[in-house]
Formats: structure tokens, C-alpha cells, sequence
């Protein structure tokens, strides 16, 4: 066999070997679903769950908001996660759900929440930075109301500590228009460390409770991307986005 021919037998099987033997790099993409709301709208709860970067355990956080003061009550959050290898995403779903269900009682969590405007992980050409929706009516029926949601982002201070992924993590104030009207609905003046060092922000999506037919109890979703062991990780925020 002729010397290049060795050489390029070496190479490929080098490469195949090299690429059985490294290990997949993605993150922790987080999932979410929508609980629910109260009767009157006041609260909101959400789940995010998924498989835990690095460690390969899965998760389960269950959120309950209060969309009156924009703070967690009865508890929450609510976390489980499985510290065991092979471990199933139901059952860490099931504990969560379990630790959660005296806090979504007693806040009367029953009423389902719509998604009135969704985006998908997979829609094309898709910054995340703004967001447009009307509130539904009957059937095929012209939506009501014409909203607009945007992002700024920018480098605000956190206690973390990000110098290993270049300084400050990202902060964002959310805008809502509406009749030529804009109002800033948050701006964060400090990242909580919760959020760990994060790169950007993106609408996942805008909810509001079955049955409503103004935009009062509309809660905005925002995916929140951060550094983290195996790439960038994913979680969520709700912040109220209606005209309380």
C-alpha cells in the first residue's frame, strides 16, 4: 500500500475515533409550560423543566406570580430535580408538581392559560426583540386591540461574577405600546443572580387567561440565555405586560 494511502487510512480512522469519543456540546434548554392563572386574573403560574447540563439530571421549577406586585408568593419557586443517572423528566415533573399544589390551591390556580402569541425554537430569521399580538375573539373573528411588546438590552451590574465570559451579564427593560401610547413596564437596574451570567433575552411568548377578552392579565414570557457548562442554558421569566 502506497505511503499516502496509509496516511489517509490513518487520518480517517483517527477522525472516526475522535469523534466517537467526544462527548456531545449543547446546553440546557429549558422547556415551558403555562399552569395557569386564578379566577381573577391576579396569578400566574408557570413550569420549566428539562435535563440539566453537565450533570444530565432532570429538572422540574414551578413559579407562581403574583401579577399585582410582580413577586412570587406561596413559596415559590418550587424545584426538584433527580440526582440520579438515568433518572426520569416525569418523575422530577411529578415532585414539583407535588411541593407546588398547596401554593396553587390556596392562590386558586384553576382558570387555563392561552398562549395568544407563541414563538416556536424553530421559526426562521427571528431576533426576539419585539413581539405583536391582539387579543382574540370568537372563532375567525378580527383579534381586539392592536399591542406591541419590545427588548433593550445592556450590560447592568450582578453579584456574579462574569469576568470569565467578558464582564458584566445582560440586563433589559420590557416597553409596551398601545394607541401611539408607550409605557416602560421594567427595567432592571441590577441582574439577579438567579439568572446566572447572561447573554441575551428573546419573547417566548405572550399569555393571557381562557376567556379574557382585554389584555389586564397578559403576561409576557421572555427566555433568558446564560453561560453555562456545556453551552448556553436557557430559562424563563413571566412578567405582567397587561394594563392592570
Amino acid at each position: 500500500m502506497a505511503l499516502v494511502d496509509l496516511v489517509r487510512q490513518a487520518s480517517v480512522s483517527l477522525l472516526a475515533l475522535g469523534l466517537c469519543a467526544a462527548p456531545a456540546v449543547a446546553g440546557d434548554s429549558a422547556q415551558f409550560d403555562a399552569i395557569g392563572y386564578s379566577e381573577d386574573g391576579r396569578y400566574f403560574a408557570f413550569e420549566q423543566f428539562g435535563i440539566q447540563d453537565g450533570s444530565g439530571f432532570p429538572y422540574s421549577e414551578i413559579f407562581l406570580i403574583d401579577l399585582d406586585t410582580d413577586d412570587f408568593v406561596g413559596g415559590a419557586p418550587f424545584r426538584a430535580r433527580i440526582d440520579a443517572d438515568g433518572a426520569d423528566l416525569g418523575d422530577a415533573r411529578s415532585e414539583a408538581i407535588e411541593m407546588a399544589q398547596d401554593a396553587l390551591a390556596e392562590h386558586g390556580i384553576s382558570r387555563p392559560a392561552l398562549p395568544i402569541v407563541l414563538r416556536g425554537d424553530g421559526e426562521l430569521n427571528d431576533e426576539g426583540l419585539s413581539i405583536a399580538y391582539g387579543i382574540p375573539s370568537y372563532g375567525l373573528a378580527a383579534t381586539e386591540g392592536e399591542y406591541e411588546l419590545g427588548l433593550d438590552i445592556f450590560k447592568a451590574p450582578s453579584s456574579q461574577d462574569c469576568d470569565l465570559f467578558e464582564g458584566d451579564p445582560m440586563g433589559f427593560a420590557l416597553t409596551r405600546r398601545t394607541k401611539g401610547q408607550s409605557d416602560e413596564l421594567h427595567r432592571d437596574a441590577r441582574v439577579p443572580a438567579s439568572r446566572n451570567c447572561v447573554i441575551t433575552y428573546k419573547f417566548h411568548g405572550v399569555f393571557n387567561p381562557f376567556n379574557a377578552y382585554d389584555d389586564a392579565s397578559a403576561v409576557a414570557v421572555l427566555s433568558v440565555w446564560s453561560h453555562g457548562f456545556e453551552g448556553p442554558d436557557r430559562r424563563f421569566i413571566a412578567l405582567p405586560a397587561g394594563a392592570r
